[in-house]
């Protein structure tokens, strides 16, 4: 096992996260966005008390990730179950963390070389 330092300079990686904030080394979001490992950053629109709704998980299956990370706030939210079947169906990976724990884990699994998203919900 490799214990040596790897430093990426991938323009995704997250420079800090909390419940209200992501910040990146080239921009601050105070929005919700989605993080994906291949692509620029988008911001999304979340509807009310929706974390999630059909039309943001067909997006994300269709980026074609290994897993996706839901980064639910202060707090872990879990979304509907029902929402996940096509995460299911095309063996995609789930994880619902805060925001933090949520940065943390994107950032060690973008450095693995892994197709990760990040769906990061901002609070306002």
């Amino acid at each position: 096992m490799d214990l040596s330092e790897t430093v990426t300079q991938h323009p995704n990686i997250i420079k800090s996260a909390a419940a209200d904030f992501c910040e990146f080394y080239h921009q601050t979001y105070r929005q919700s966005i989605l993080i994906p490992w291949d692509e620029a950053i988008e911001t999304v629109a979340i509807k009310g008390d929706e974390l999630i709704d059909k039309r943001l998980v067909k997006k994300m299956v269709n980026m074609n990730p290994e897993v996706i990370l839901l980064a639910t706030g202060e707090s872990i939210q879990f979304p509907d179950s029902e929402l996940l079947t096509p995460l299911i169906k095309n063996n995609i990976g789930f994880e619902v963390l805060d925001n933090q724990a949520a940065a943390r884990t994107f950032n060690i699994l973008l450095s693995e070389e892994r197709e990760v998203i990040c769906l990061m919900i901002i609070n306002d």
